[in-house]
């Protein structure tokens, strides 16, 4: 709309130049004028040509990250086979380790039948624990061992295929058995032995 405006008012003045003739003042209106058209030509071009700068660096902004990043190529590291092969003294002291073990374990393994604790105070303080497992042929005693929660243990051995104790007579169990567990092992003649039984909860009577 302003162009439009702009160019009827040069139009104009070339009419009226046409009127005066010669007159100095009207041809200083008139090329007054074309400057002010040739200022607002130029300030358009200026202004499309920032626009199209504007948009080149963005578009040079713009470009992907991995333009500029080399690729990452972590090193491989290859783990070697560790193989260790004993010798000597230590490689006869393991052998006959094993041997040894294999000679000695001929027995069998227990079963725990029961094992539970009860504890009673109603006019004195009194406590045991009882525990009860199946006989292993050629088995001369057994090892019991209980284990408290916070992983603490003790053994007792027995010739028996039960045990049984108070804390009359043992201080381990006068705290209580609340989370403890109890496995037997058979021992033989020749100091043969078997394996140790399956962990067994101490279940707690009232």
């Amino acid at each position: 709309m302003k162009r439009m405006i702009l160019a009827q008012m040069v139009r104009a003045l070339k009419e009226t130049l046409e009127v005066v003739g010669s007159n100095p003042a009207g041809h200083s209106l008139y090329f007054f004028c074309l400057k002010v058209k040739e200022n607002k030509t130029m300030k358009r071009t200026m202004k499309r040509t920032i626009i199209a700068m504007v948009i080149a660096m963005a578009g040079f902004n713009a470009v992907p990250v991995s333009a500029c990043t080399p690729p990452l190529n972590p090193p491989s590291v290859k783990i070697p086979d560790i193989n260790f092969e004993p010798d000597g003294a230590l490689k006869d002291a393991i052998d006959n380790a094993v041997k040894n073990w294999l000679e000695k374990c001929v027995l069998g393994t227990p079963t725990v039948k029961y094992a539970f604790f009860k504890s009673a105070s109603r006019y004195f303080h009194y406590s045991h624990v009882a525990v009860k497992w199946s006989e292993v042929e050629n088995a001369t005693y057994y090892k019991v061992r209980i284990t408290k929660a916070d992983g603490t243990w003790k053994e007792y051995d027995t010739t028996y295929t039960a045990f049984y104790s108070t804390n009359y007579t043992d201080d381990f169990i006068a705290d209580g058995m609340d989370g403890a567990t109890v496995s037997v092992r058979a021992y033989g003649d020749n100091d043969t032995f078997g394996g140790w039984s399956h962990d067994t909860n101490i279940r707690r009577i009232f």
